[in-house]
């Protein structure tokens, strides 16, 4: 209270003339905006500053201080952290620097061309080469130029924008300003301002007391009789008739009718913007329909130029809003920027005014005109820092106005150019435009942006495209190109470079890549030294091809580029490759002999090496089958010895080499690079947040299991602690199905023996590939083409050695032009099987629908884990008492049963799916931990159990020691094949599967769900699928599923019958939930 009251009390007086002072408003504002006096703008500068900042610097610090113990007892790392979590994303501060980053180009030609102009007015106060004096800009913080405009004006001769004059022309007063704002939001379908508003609001300055003349907007509820038609609104400010203060109404009108909208629609809890940045810009939106020349014409307040002068106009128009809106970027962000900082304590008390100014010269490109010190606190100039209001949210207030205001015009019906939009009486954009409003913050603000814009992030696209007369004017105006043409060249020399790198002109070079792709899958299907060779040969050319393409892209400047010119060249320059060609020839060596040895790996019995299991199907069998604890860890342990201590060695050297490549390409190191395919910040904290979710039900599962395995192991498993390893059913523990028949909820109830409906129809390996086939051309995707049933391998190969983890490869074309996709197994007939059989050919439609619709930068999966989520979804559909019943696979139980057979299918489906979640984040973040070194190779073992038991609660059921490398009996590790993308797919498929549920009109519970044959899911399907990775995966999962965000809620919600079951079990027999 006490700061902000000398904030609202400050005055600059004249030297010596103690009567003749100037308040904020209307006095130092009217002074800047008509002043062209260097030094009475310097003594207005330096004298507002001097009267705050001394006196309040002291308390501020203290506050600050107060603030940061708050927030540390609350568990924040301090109060700028607090404020963040409005906005619910992580790196909040990385989003707002990348938007920053699309619009500085535009910024720094407005910002040479100001300055040229500047230096026309004030001479050898400017220096055309450097920072702009931060009191020459119109305004006494340099937030808004708008006042130079008549300075900086491009047609000095044409008059675009006598607001002021035009005004006062036709009478206006300061209440006529609110009553046009109140017709422009009813002209659109929005209510009128409420009776109170008009009563009790503050429109103009009181002339008895001092006040804050700040504008604001009050949601005060009801009044003291408490009706609802006597909701209380108010705005505060203390407006004279201008332009500015035109669209200040406008704008603080615009919060209003937000609490108007949500107080209706929303519970008190969600009565609120759906971020503070929302909140701003609501008015906003609105008055850059206002403040623009067709709508100011309609009024009367502008009159009409001639058509020989409409060019300039818009040009004097679009310079004039860019001084009020382009300026205000930068200023915001350092604001804010450097408050967090001080939160954080990167700044210190001792450094304030100095970080200050260092944040101005960075951004703004403005410096002080006289020396400031530490005695001074020049942030304290500007209210909401003294105030303590939180600032960011204007920033991204300023991008979203643009972006709703692009969206209302679209369903207004607007055409031409964006500036020109007015979307005044539009009931059709109103109508939207209220509904986003009534939602208040009771969805995540992202789901919200959608709802209006169709996309879930905040992009810079919409501003750019409203300045772009503007832009190309200032790149071709003289002032601009004295100013700025290096720039201007950057620009011009993107077009040759562009021809260099278009990969589509690039056959030959295509053909080696898809040599590479052919090459390695012959590779691994036959260890024999000529095809190693091979292999080794055309993955080191199809590298060293990349390489010189990213060289060329590296070049690039990609301002002046297109949004899918500037993808393309940023995934061509994505790379991890190491730019030594003997160290990229080691590593393919290596790997090749690594997998080598581990397509190779048996387990023989003591005594009897000619009694030997390979992985496939031996060691899958005997864990699927056998119940003998001693023959299990037999198996479980040979394995592993039988591949981990071999490749050791050569894998820690691979993983040396690949953190050599990426940390040359400029990743910290290769899990580092290895995330950026999912383009989001802090993946790891989003895949925790998932499990997090899932953790509860997960416990439910284990504790439930490992009960059913004490019964069935006795001793060997005890009650409270964690699962031995090799009981699960699987030499991974990876996927616990094959343990269904000792867990099973309803013994009796014959819920799933799809093996035996299968064999009873007899059906062959080559029928599941038919069925799968059929299935998808149900939904109306395309039949696998001739090649696929060519050369696709079906079954394990009698003659030779070959490493049968399912696969499906895009092999492009063949010589005549047809489309090649194959699948590489070893299937057997069972339920198994014919759910993997789908699953890849998921993959193989994936391919066939992009390479149709993309372009070749964009023909991949819209992420990694999007690939395999594809097939998967649907194989949830067909894994399914529904669908196999349908195929006569199933025979039906009946009623009495029907709810046990629910709960049996669930828990089965849990072992394979639920029990696959810690598995696969417990190996993905050991290798990203490994790849940062946290994990060092003195303890490559030993960080794989600690792993195992935390996520999973398993451990190793013999001693381990470090002479062991247990994590190389998993293909993926040993590969080299990054993991993450199962654990994302596994959560994809839920939310996909749901969706195509919901398209395909299924009622009832979400498990029993099958959409074979809806042509309506499978156009929208297929309109994903041919998405490719042409746009951000999360708005291509916006399209499908209406929600940009990764969420587990409909895997639980798969699940939920089973959930309550697991519960009431559990509480029934005594189990300990954890370990």
């Amino acid at each position: 209270n006490r700061i902000t009251a000398i904030y609202s009390k400050a005055k600059v007086c004249r030297p010596n003339e103690p009567t003749k002072c100037l308040m904020y408003e209307p006095g130092i504002i009217n002074l800047f905006a008509k002043s062209r006096n260097y030094s009475e703008l310097l003594w207005a500068w330096k004298g507002w500053r001097d009267a705050i900042g001394p006196k309040v610097r002291t308390d501020w610090e203290r506050i600050i201080e107060i603030e940061n113990i708050g927030a540390r007892e609350n568990n924040y790392t301090d109060e700028g952290a607090a404020w963040r979590t409005n906005y619910q994303v992580s790196n909040l501060r990385g989003k707002v620097e990348k938007l920053w980053a699309q619009l500085r180009p535009f910024y720094l030609q407005l910002h040479s061309y100001v300055r040229y102009k500047l230096k026309q007015e004030y001479g050898d106060h400017v220096n055309l080469t450097g920072p702009i004096p931060a009191h020459l800009l119109g305004e006494i913080w340099a937030m808004s130029w708008l006042n130079i405009y008549n300075l900086t004006k491009p047609y000095p001769n044409v008059n675009a924008f006598q607001v002021d004059k035009g005004m006062k022309d036709m009478n206006y007063t300061t209440h006529d300003m609110f009553v046009l704002a109140d017709n422009f939001y009813q002209s659109m379908g929005l209510p009128a301002m409420p009776d109170n508003f008009w009563k009790y609001s503050m429109f103009t300055r009181p002339k008895n007391r001092s006040v804050v003349c700040y504008a604001s907007a009050w949601n005060m509820g009801h009044d003291k009789q408490g009706k609802e038609d006597k909701i209380l609104y108010r705005l505060k400010m203390c407006a004279v008739v201008n332009a500015n203060y035109l669209y200040t109404v406008h704008h603080e009108m615009g919060h209003c009718q937000y609490y108007l909208a949500y107080n209706e629609a929303q519970p008190p809890e969600f009565r609120a913007g759906a971020n503070n940045g929302f909140h701003e810009a609501i008015g906003d939106t609105a008055a850059l329909s206002v403040i623009n020349p067709t709508h100011l014409k309609k009024l009367g307040i502008l009159k009409p130029v001639d058509a020989e002068t409409k060019h300039q106009q818009n040009i004097n128009f679009l310079l004039r809003r860019a001084l009020e809106k382009v300026a205000f970027f930068p200023f915001s962000i350092s604001l804010e920027f450097w408050r967090w900082d001080v939160f954080s304590g990167k700044i210190t008390n001792q450094h304030l005014n100095a970080g200050w100014w260092e944040n101005k010269l960075k951004y703004q490109g403005i410096y002080p005109p006289v020396e400031r010190t530490e005695h001074d606190f020049d942030p304290a100039s500007k209210y909401h820092v003294t105030s303590g209001t939180p600032y960011i949210r204007y920033f991204i207030a300023h991008i979203l106005e643009f972006q709703f205001y692009e969206t209302l015009c679209k369903l207004s019906g607007h055409k031409g150019p964006l500036h020109l939009c007015d979307f005044q009486g539009s009931k059709v954009a109103g109508r939207h435009f209220r509904k986003m409003l009534e939602m208040g913050n009771s969805k995540h603000w992202e789901d919200i942006l959608r709802k209006l814009s169709g996309s879930c992030h905040m992009d810079a696209g919409s501003t750019l495209r409203f300045f772009k007369p503007l832009t190309q004017w200032l790149l071709e105006s003289s002032e601009t190109e004295h100013n700025l043409s290096r720039t201007k060249r950057d620009v011009e020399s993107n077009e040759p470079l562009l021809s260099s790198v278009r990969l589509e002109d690039e056959d030959a070079n295509f053909d080696l890549f898809q040599e590479d792709e052919q090459t390695s899958q012959k590779a691994k299907n036959d260890f024999f030294d000529r095809m190693i060779a091979v292999h080794t040969k055309t993955s080191l050319e199809f590298t060293k091809w990349l390489l010189k393409k990213q060289k060329i892209a590296a070049k690039f400047s990609l301002r002046g580029l297109s949004c899918d010119q500037t993808r393309m060249i940023k995934s061509i320059r994505k790379s991890s490759s190491c730019k030594e060609p003997a160290l990229r020839k080691e590593k393919v060596r290596k790997r090749n002999r690594i997998t080598a040895i581990y397509s190779k790996a048996k387990v023989c019995r003591p005594n009897e090496p000619t009694k030997c299991l390979m992985y496939e199907p031996g060691i899958i069998n005997l864990f699927a089958k056998s119940r003998n604890y001693s023959e299990l860890l037999w198996a479980w342990k040979g394995w592993r010895d039988a591949i981990g201590p071999k490749v050791r060695t050569d894998w820690e050297r691979i993983i040396e080499i690949e953190n050599i490549g990426a940390r040359e390409n400029n990743y910290t190191d290769e899990g580092a690079a290895w995330r950026t395919n999912y383009q989001v910040s802090n993946l790891r904290g989003k895949v925790e947040k998932l499990w997090a979710q899932l953790r509860p039900f997960y416990l439910q599962l284990h504790s439930y299991v490992r009960y059913k395995l004490k019964q069935e192991y006795g001793d060997h498993v005890n009650l409270t602690g964690p699962i031995p390893a090799h009981l699960l059913g699987e030499i991974w523990a990876m996927s616990w199905l094959n343990i269904y028949n000792i867990t099973k909820p309803y013994p009796n109830v014959n819920a799933f023996q799809v093996d035996e409906g299968m064999k009873d129809m007899n059906y062959t390996t080559h029928d599941m590939f038919v069925l799968a086939d059929n299935f998808y051309q149900s939904m109306g995707l395309p039949a696998m083409p001739d090649n696929f049933w060519k050369y696709s391998m079906f079954t394990r190969p009698k003659n030779r050695s070959v490493v049968c983890y399912a696969s499906a490869s895009d092999m492009g074309h063949d010589k005549q032009g047809n489309e090649d996709v194959r699948i590489k197994m070893c299937a057997v007939v069972n339920a198994n099987y014919l759910y993997t059989v789908h699953h890849e050919m998921g993959h193989c439609q994936y391919y066939l629908a992009y390479n149709e619709a993309q372009p070749p930068e964009f023909r991949a999966g819209a992420n990694n884990g999007f690939h395999e989520a594809i097939g998967d979804t649907a194989a949830l559909s067909v894994i399914n008492p529904t669908h196999l019943k349908k195929l006569g696979i199933l025979k039906p139980v009946d009623a009495e049963n029907k709810h046990q057979q629910n709960i049996n299918f669930l828990l089965r489906r849990a072992l394979e799916k639920v029990a696959f979640f810690p598995f696969s984040i417990s190996l993905e973040f050991w290798r990203w931990d490994v790849f940062s070194g946290k994990i060092t190779n003195q303890h490559l073992n030993a960080g794989w159990w600690e792993n195992k038991l935390k996520y999973q609660g398993i451990y190793p059921p013999v001693e381990r020691t470090e002479h062991d490398f247990d994590p190389a009996s998993k293909y993926h590790v040993t590969s080299g094949t990054p993991y993450i993308r199962y654990f994302i797919a596994h959560i994809l498929e839920f939310q996909l599967y749901e969706t195509l549920c919901k398209l395909s009109g299924h009622k009832g519970p979400l498990h029993l769900c099958d959409f074979q044959g809806s042509k309506v899911a499978g156009r929208h399907f297929r309109k994903m699928l041919e998405m490719g990775n042409s746009k951000h995966w999360e708005d291509i999962l916006r399209k499908l599923s209406g929600s940009c965000h990764m969420d587990a809620g409909s895997t639980l919600r798969f699940f939920k019958p089973l959930t309550q079951w697991l519960v009431k079990e559990n509480k029934r027999l005594g189990n300990k939930i954890g370990w």
